[in-house]
């Protein structure tokens, strides 16, 4: 079972540790994001993306910035998020005794900040507030993933990019019979293995959209041809055959 990170484990800035008995100053490499900065990354052309959910992230944790592109995935409007602690926004699900989501970003958060080094989640379920209906929660399974930016040798802060893949692991419950997270990671590193040369998460990212085109094609899940249509994408950008397992 994941760690869980708690806030107050976080590094902030002397300023902001000085006189506190629970927050810690970031070691050497990590630095607050200025203002000057936030202004600079959120208003940049590849942060503000239209395909693209971006959250900008600050040493102590806290949304400093979201593209339009990350409203529209978190079903929260900007004011709602910017200004406020990440896992005070996107809490746990009470309801899911298995819940690890904040433990497990805060875990990857963490490791950018320290290591400066970019950090795949993989597959993740981590279900967000309904605010539609307050104290509800909305079903979500995401691919995250969080890279550090830098100025010079310093991390300032981590922009935390996801792709919402509920639509191809839907909650146990649901009508569907598509694969669980651990099944999709699981078929992803089989389908890998004959594709050598392309990173883990291309391979995975392919394999989720061939399975949502299989299910929005058909009208059902296939697994079979889900695992086809991969392979023929991933054979073209490859630029060769797959290789035996």
């Amino acid at each position: 079972m994941a760690r869980t990170v708690r806030h107050d484990e976080v590094c902030v800035s002397r300023a902001e540790a000085k006189g506190s008995r629970t927050r810690k100053p970031c070691p050497g490499g990590v630095t607050v994001l200025s203002e000057r900065q936030v202004a600079e990354i959120e208003n940049a052309a590849w942060f503000q993306a239209r395909w693209a959910p971006y959250a900008l992230v600050d040493a102590d944790l806290s949304i400093r910035a979201v593209n339009k592109a990350y409203e529209r995935a978190s079903g929260h409007p900007r004011d709602a998020m910017v200004g406020r602690p990440l896992f005070e926004v996107f809490p746990d699900n009470p309801a899911d005794p298995d819940a690890n989501g904040v433990a497990n970003l805060a875990g990857s958060l963490e490791s950018t900040f320290r290591r400066g080094v970019r950090n795949w989640m993989g597959v993740q379920r981590y279900d967000i507030p309904d605010r539609q209906r307050p104290g509800e929660f909305l079903y979500k399974v995401w691919m995250p993933v969080n890279f550090p930016i830098s100025d010079g040798r310093k991390t300032v802060a981590a922009v935390h990019h996801v792709q919402d893949i509920t639509r191809v692991v839907p909650p146990p419950a649901g009508r569907a019979p598509l694969p669980e997270p651990a099944e999709l990671r699981k078929a992803a590193d089989a389908l890998g293995r004959q594709f050598p040369g392309l990173p883990a998460e291309a391979v995975l990212g392919v394999l989720t959209h061939s399975h949502a085109v299989v299910v929005e094609t058909l009208g059902a899940p296939d697994y079979r041809r889900a695992e086809q249509l991969a392979r023929l994408r991933l054979e073209a950008r490859a630029g060769h055959p797959a290789k035996d397992a």
